[in-house]
This record gives C-alpha cells, sequence and structure tokens, in this order.
C-alpha cells in the first residue's frame, strides 16, 4: 500500500457539490455538473471546458451514448439537454418532474429518460419514440439489454422490461420484486441484471429466464454496484465497505465476496479502470481509494493508493490505467496522475 499525496494534473471549479460526472467511451472528455446547476463539457487532457445549458435546482444525471457521438444532461428543473460531442445542442425534453436516470442505448442513439413515474424513450432531437407513462413507482435506474431490443427500470416492486424493438414493441414484462431497488446494472455478456435494494441485499435476475437469487447481509441499502467490463465482477458499496462478487463459471450462488474497508464514511461512488485492473471508491470521509482487482472469490483486499483531502470525495471516474478524475462536495473536479 502507498498512501499518497495527489499529482494533480489540473483542476477545474464547478463552486457547488459535483452532482454527475460521465466520461466519453474514448475517456478524452468528460460531462460535468453541479448541485447549483452548472454543466460543462470537459476535455481530460488539459482540463479545458466548454459549458452546457444550465439545470436550475441542479444537475441529476447524465450519459454518454455507446459510440460518443452524442452526451445527455438531466436536472431537477425536469429538461434533458442533448448534444452531440462538439457540444452543439441537438434537442431538449421537457418533463413534469425531476430526472432521475438517463441511460442511451447500446445499439443506436436513442435515449431513455426516467423522470418520476414515466420512462420516455427518445432520438437525439428529442423525438418521442415511446412513452410508458404508468410505472408502478418513482424510477430509480435505467439498464439496456446489450442488443438494445429492450430497456428496463427499477422501482418499488421489481424491475420492469419495456420492449422497443421488433414486433413486440410496446410490450412490458415484469419481475417482480416486494421491496425498493435503488440501482440496476445488466452484466455487459448480458446474463444478468443485478439491482441494489433498500432493503440491504443485492437481488439478481438471470436473463431472460426470471430466474433468481439475493446476497443478503449487508448492514444498510445498497445504491451503488457496477460489473467490470469482462463481466467477471460485481463491485457494490455499502456504508464505508466493498464487496466485489465473482460471477465467473455459474455465479456467485454459494460463494464469498471479495472485501475491503478501508473508508471512515459512506462511500459516494465507484468505478472500474478501463482494462478491469483496478477498481477505484470515493467516500464521504475524502478518500479516494484505489484497489486491485481481486484474483480469486473471498480474497481480502488492501489499497494500491489511498488520496485522503478533508473534502468529500462525490464522483470518481478513470481516464486511463493511471489517471482519475475526482469530484468533490465543494466543486472542485481534479485530474489526478496515480504514482506507483
Amino acid at each position: 500500500m502507498t498512501d499518497i499525496e495527489p499529482g494533480v494534473e489540473w483542476r477545474i471549479d464547478l463552486e457547488d457539490f459535483v452532482s454527475i460526472l460521465e466520461t466519453a467511451p474514448s475517456l478524452e472528455q468528460a460531462i460535468t455538473g453541479s448541485l447549483g446547476g452548472d454543466v460543462l463539457l470537459v476535455d481530460t487532457s488539459d482540463g479545458s471546458t466548454f459549458p452546457l445549458n444550465r439545470h436550475e435546482m441542479g444537475a441529476l444525471s447524465a450519459a454518454w451514448s455507446n459510440n460518443g457521438s452524442y452526451v445527455a444532461s438531466g436536472g431537477q428543473d425536469g429538461h434533458v439537454h442533448i448534444y452531440n460531442s462538439e457540444g452543439i445542442h441537438t434537442g431538449t425534453i421537457e418533463m413534469t418532474e425531476w430526472i432521475n436516470a438517463l441511460a442511451w442505448s447500446p445499439e443506436e442513439s436513442v435515449l431513455a429518460i426516467g423522470s418520476g413515474k414515466r420512462l420516455t424513450i427518445v432520438n437525439t432531437t428529442g423525438e418521442v419514440l415511446f412513452d410508458f407513462q404508468d410505472q408502478p413507482s418513482t424510477i430509480t435506474a435505467i439498464a439496456w439489454s446489450i442488443d438494445g431490443s429492450r430497456v428496463g427500470i427499477s422501482a418499488y416492486g421489481g424491475i420492469g422490461w419495456h420492449d422497443v424493438s421488433g414486433p413486440r414493441s410496446g410490450r412490458r414484462k415484469r419481475f417482480d420484486w416486494k421491496g425498493s431497488l435503488l440501482a440496476l446494472k445488466v452484466s455487459p455478456d448480458g446474463k444478468w441484471a443485478c439491482a441494489g435494494a433498500q432493503d440491504s441485499e443485492v437481488h439478481l435476475w438471470k436473463l431472460w429466464s426470471g430466474k433468481d437469487l439475493s446476497m443478503r447481509g449487508y448492514p444498510s441499502k445498497i445504491e451503488k454496484i457496477a460489473f467490470s467490463d469482462d463481466s467477471r465482477w460485481l463491485a457494490v458499496a455499502c456504508l464505508g465497505d466493498l464487496s466485489i462478487w465473482d460471477f465467473s463459471g455459474k455465479g456467485p450462488a454459494g460463494t464469498e465476496p471479495a472485501s475491503a474497508s478501508e473508508h471512515n464514511n459512506h462511500i459516494e461512488d465507484l468505478a472500474w479502470s478501463p482494462a478491469c485492473e483496478s477498481i477505484i471508491t470515493g467516500g464521504a470521509d475524502g478518500r479516494t481509494i484505489i484497489w486491485k482487482t481481486p484474483s480469486r472469490a473471498g480474497q481480502k483486499l488492501l489499497p494500491l493508493a489511498i488520496i485522503g483531502t478533508s473534502v468529500a470525495t462525490s464522483r470518481v471516474r478513470w481516464v486511463s490505467e493511471d489517471s482519475i478524475l475526482v469530484g468533490r462536495e465543494d466543486g472542485s473536479l481534479v485530474k489526478i496522475v496515480i504514482e506507483e
């Protein structure tokens, strides 16, 4: 383990809590925004910025299209703004409630919007393609199937899957769950849908059979989960602890996760490195921690590096195997080069 003083390459100031931070697939750009409402397109190499439309009352969500040609932001004002990669505005969608979640189809430039109990699918100009307005409860997260034919939402009562292509377009299928689901991810290989739950569980469905299982024993609700790009590992944050489940072979049933406990307060965000060699966590304790990807189930993880400040970390993303972006509650966004 190496405790390090951050090697800050550049810094920008959004003047309020950094609430959104997403990197483009190329890692050469990022979109960031704050609860103050400012939204910026950032060149990750030098920190130069291009201002985008503000979200009054705060920016809440952002997403890049799969090919990096488009980016969208959503806010407390109920607006979704869509831009091309140069920051040129291509469309605006006005909803009646705040924007909980945004997700682009992996197959084409089609955007799913979660706003209150409404799921809306639009193209890059904001034209509505599908409008599923009667969700059973507030949408908490969105995830697409890997072929782009279905889009799923998590909410109280389970996951709802919506067909948006082919002869079944407009139809729905539900995977029920008795409690409130707060996060939703589909594994990159398309085999699993995983949800973090209010009742301190991670619940899994095997797609598309609907067979399910749960990982229990967490002390609090689960809001942050992330699959590695190779689909082997699922990282789960709960309070200040990190657990990483092994999805190789027959999956995690009957196994113990790799685990780590180094944060002194709850983990606000986590992200896998581009080559899945490391994972980063950012906490309300001001720590940003780099962990080596486990080699086996049940492994006890030790930090590779700890970046400690007096300001809570709110968002973290990688821009290379040795460079990260860190957003903080004071509005600062920094690029840090990790030294061995």
